[in-house]
């Protein structure tokens, strides 16, 4: 069941607007896909908040634009890196009734055993694409990386699979791998070890910069 989340028509003549908008509290937004042209919408941003934690991340809300009813889902979110709120809404409308693609979050579990050898665990994707009804799209896709050694992998063939959703990536393509310790720091220039024996090393840029600023100072 699609929850229910309450907007409203948007002024996008003065961009001063939108100042005022996130100052009272809510969010400017985008409706457009199925069914509809493209709507400037504002957002109660904690309403919001509280209906994307209660569907996820590919789950179908529903809102109501001038009496009429969209299902859509949350194509994309914009959130500030700072005050971690959110900036922007792109929402999407859909057919319940037709498949479409979203990117589902891949979770890994469990200690990799090359990893407690030393080994580095390196992501090279976090999410996967994914095909389905909007019903029927999966929260995450969990794999463990416990049976991953040193120079092992986990492929997209090992992430779990379902009859009501397709995987739109090659069997083969990797998610992670377990890769050997990193090598310790390239050698050190022999130039650069004779001048810090003999105390002469070059001093970083932040040291120089404090330097001349002290000495600007005992001017004045």
């Amino acid at each position: 069941m699609a929850t229910n989340l309450t907007v409203e028509k948007r002024n996008t003549e003065k961009r001063s607007f939108l100042t005022e908008l996130r100052n009272k509290g809510h969010v400017p937004a985008n409706l457009y896909g199925y069914g509809t042209e493209s709507v400037a919408l504002s957002v109660d941003e904690p309403e919001f908040v509280k209906a994307y934690r209660e569907v996820g991340k590919n789950g179908v809300l529903k809102l109501k634009v001038d009496g009429k009813d969209y299902s859509v889902m949350v194509q994309e979110m914009q959130i500030h890196p700072l005050k971690n709120a959110v900036t922007h809404i792109d929402f999407i409308a859909i057919d319940l009734n037709k498949e479409t693609e979203a990117e589902v979050p891949v979770v890994l579990t469990g200690d990799s055993a090359g990893v407690k050898e030393g080994g580095i665990l390196q992501r090279v994707h976090a999410t996967v694409n994914v095909k389905a009804l909007p019903s029927d799209f999966p929260e995450q896709l969990e794999a463990s990386v416990e049976h991953l050694n040193i120079g092992d992998s986990l492929y997209v063939k090992d992430l779990p699979t379902g009859s009501k959703y397709e995987i739109l990536h090659e069997e083969d393509e990797v998610i992670a791998s377990v890769t050997p310790p990193k090598l310790q720091d390239e050698e050190t220039d022999p130039e650069t070890e004779e001048a810090d024996e003999a105390g002469d090393a070059p001093e970083s840029s932040e040291s120089v910069a404090d330097d001349s600023q002290e000495g600007q100072g005992e001017e004045k």
